[in-house]
């Protein structure tokens, strides 16, 4: 599905929500949101696509690989967000400094591997002439994958769908929430067929 959506929602219609975004979380197939849509094709040269540990991630990847061949994207990103809590250690000074990126470290590095054999398991046809890249971003999930695929100016981002949303989402916002509320660019919503 394929839905003209409003880039920035004001406090009302982010708890009330547009007609766009009630449909979005409604529908069991994926959903194209356009912040923009033209009769003319922009052409796409980058998308950035979420890493998220999850079961889906194979799918959405796959996904998005597919549309930036379609599109005819140069690069690809696959961004991994790590929550801050995994990096558990307190900076006071320049030995926990020290630990802290080191750990930081390790986590990038398992999850680099970790994407890495899900980019191996897919078929080699499907990369064609696209460059991926993988990045791992530390924060709030949801928040700093979108603020990542503002600053990077990527011309679409293609995410996993949640397994529900409400009001009580909406309340206690999860990584899509984020996103919806503030699009900060054309959003794909991967949803795996039932």
């Amino acid at each position: 599905m394929i839905l003209g959506a409003l880039q920035h929602e004001n406090r009302f219609q982010f708890y009330v929500g547009s007609i766009a975004r009630k449909l979005t979380r409604k529908v069991s197939c994926s959903v194209l949101l356009l912040i923009k849509p033209s009769a003319v094709r922009i052409p796409c040269k980058h998308v950035v696509v979420n890493g998220l540990d999850a079961p889906e991630t194979p799918l959405a990847i796959e996904r998005a690989l597919y549309v930036s061949n379609a599109l005819g994207a140069q690069q690809l990103t696959v961004v991994e967000e790590i929550l801050q809590k995994e990096v558990d250690v307190v900076v006071e000074d320049d030995r926990s400094l020290k630990k802290a990126a080191i750990i930081k470290e390790r986590i990038k590095l398992r999850e680099d591997t970790r994407i890495k054999s899900i980019l191996n398991s897919l078929p080699a046809g499907l990369k064609g002439n696209v460059k991926i890249k993988t990045q791992g971003v530390f924060g709030k999930r949801g928040y700093s994958i979108g603020h990542y695929a503002e600053v990077v100016r990527a011309d679409l981002l293609v995410m996993n769908a949640p397994l529900k949303t409400g009001l009580f989402d909406r309340i206690f916002p999860h990584d899509i929430e984020y996103i919806l509320s503030d699009l900060p660019t054309d959003l794909l919503i991967i949803r795996k067929k039932n």
